[in-house]
């Protein structure tokens, strides 16, 4: 099987959220599989200095646009210590930027075009390439102007259209009048249900032109059914039916390991805890924490978005006497604000409002408990990776949280609250400083933790399966 996945983001070279690292992992468990997957993304400015050297393979490859032609180069890599072909294409004017999408905090006015113009020339590089895929993989509503361009150009090709997010920031929304932009006619019925409120909705052409959908959990495939999470997109994915899978995210072992993270101050692993003691140290004192090994410490990596549950914590940060705070993230000014205070004037409250993944190993490595409070939560990798460093999770029930995280059962490794609200969380908070109290029990929670397997290779395989009924789904 041949399979295109195509992404805005792909880590190493180009990362803003989690999409990026599921672009840059998932395509090396599928080649193990035996499928021949290869990967497009764009050559912004910041994934040419990563890839560093890299081969031109097409100089010159015609894009057709709605009222012009354009064009592009091709360049091409491999995903890190895998034989997975990158593909970057080129195109100055839109990709040779400072920013992904746009500047700190803002978007590029002409993100419409520059989006439009990669999802034409994704599919002008895969007609110019030897390799005619049986399936196109997309990520986000970045990407589903593919499935449009498939469906409309009748080309032969199965499109699956994987959603990371569908909250209401992340749809892709644009004025009526970037119809002609994106390429898209209101004639065509299938074009208006992609429209919400007057605007043209990207996502929702996805899920309209898309042959197979899915998200990024079971959990988040049912809550989207519900317009308290789903919202008007809701109506959408229940007329899709079973066309809409739910298939949780992994990481990579290999990259999330406190037994060869260099990056930690000592290594350690599930027989020997020794190397999490000097780890917990070494983050109270970047944090600028007390050095007690007794009190708990709490970490939390995550930008800092209602989304995530911050104004919870903001909340309570008054009742946090019986444990510290490390936070490392940035995001809403005023939560910056809130908690870049709450440190100036508490000892046991750390916050690094930046993003450095230097930081984040060591938040992972060295807290007792990792916090994620999510409002929803699609997938989450953190409470994984939390789990891979044997650091024990406390998490809302949402998405793939609640799919990951099992506070109740033979084998729990975490703690988990349902209401959204600060008493729940106040409560859900003691229950893990309880358990902390015991060293037995603690010590189960930690091994349960390291116990726990979101290795990539379960989830690919129901990728290869999703792809199969793409393709069977087109065939009809």
């Amino acid at each position: 099987m041949k399979v295109m996945l195509v992404s805005a983001e792909v880590d190493p070279f180009a990362k803003v959220g989690g999409l990026a690292d599921v672009a840059g992992s998932l395509p090396k468990a599928l080649a193990e599989l035996g499928l021949d997957i290869r990967v497009i993304m764009p050559k912004y400015r910041v994934a040419a200095e990563r890839a560093g050297r890299l081969e031109r393979v097409l100089q010159a490859v015609p894009v057709a646009m709605p009222t012009y032609e354009s064009g592009c180069a091709l360049d091409m890599s491999y995903l890190p210590d895998s034989k997975v072909p990158v593909y970057f294409i080129e195109h100055n004017d839109y990709f040779d930027r400072a920013g992904i999408y746009g500047p700190p905090g803002a978007a590029y006015p002409d993100n419409a075009q520059r989006l439009s113009f990669f999802c034409r020339a994704a599919l002008a590089a895969v007609e110019a390439l030897d390799f005619e895929p049986d399936v196109i993989h997309l990520n986000d509503w970045h990407t589903s102007l593919i499935a449009a361009y498939c469906n409309l150009r009748r080309l032969p090709y199965a499109t699956v259209f994987t959603v990371h997010n569908l909250g209401d920031g992340y749809q892709g929304t644009f004025p009526r009048s970037y119809l002609d932009v994106v390429g898209l006619d209101l004639g065509d019925p299938r074009v208006s249900r992609a429209m919400a409120n007057g605007q043209i909705n990207l996502a929702r052409a996805g899920l309209v032109f898309a042959d197979m959908i899915n998200t990024v959990s079971r959990r988040y495939a049912e809550e989207l059914r519900d317009t308290a999470t789903g919202g008007a997109i809701s109506e959408l994915i229940i007329e899709r039916g079973e066309d809409v899978w739910g298939i949780i995210n992994g990481i990579d072992y290999g990259l999330w390991s406190p037994r060869n993270d260099t990056r930690i101050v000592a290594p350690y692993d599930a027989e020997h805890l020794e190397g999490k003691a000097a780890c917990k140290a070494d983050l109270q004192a970047e944090f600028g924490l007390p050095q007690d090994p007794d009190l708990p410490l709490l970490g939390m990596v995550t930008r800092l978005d209602a989304q995530k549950g911050l104004d919870l914590v903001a909340e309570i940060l008054d009742e946090s006497d019986d444990f510290q705070l490390a936070l490392l993230g940035t995001g809403d000014p005023q939560l910056e604000a809130s908690f870049s205070q709450a440190a100036e004037k508490r000892p046991d409250i750390g916050a690094r409002l930046e993003f450095s993944n230097t930081l984040a190993r060591k938040v992972y490595a060295g807290a007792d408990m990792f916090l994620m409070p999510s409002r929803y939560e699609p997938c989450g990798l953190g409470q994984m990776i939390a789990l891979a460093y044997g650091t024990v999770p406390i998490v809302r029930r949402t998405g793939g949280l609640a799919d990951t995280i099992h506070a109740t059962g033979s084998k729990p490794n975490g703690f988990d609250f349902e209401d959204y609200s600060t008493e729940a969380l106040t409560a859900v908070i003691d229950r893990a400083l309880r358990a902390y109290a015991d060293p037995k029990r603690w010590r189960k929670l930690i091994a349960n933790a390291f116990a726990s397997d979101y290795s990539w290779t379960a989830s690919a395989k129901r990728y290869q399966k999703l792809y199969q009924a793409a393709i069977a789904k087109a065939a009809t």
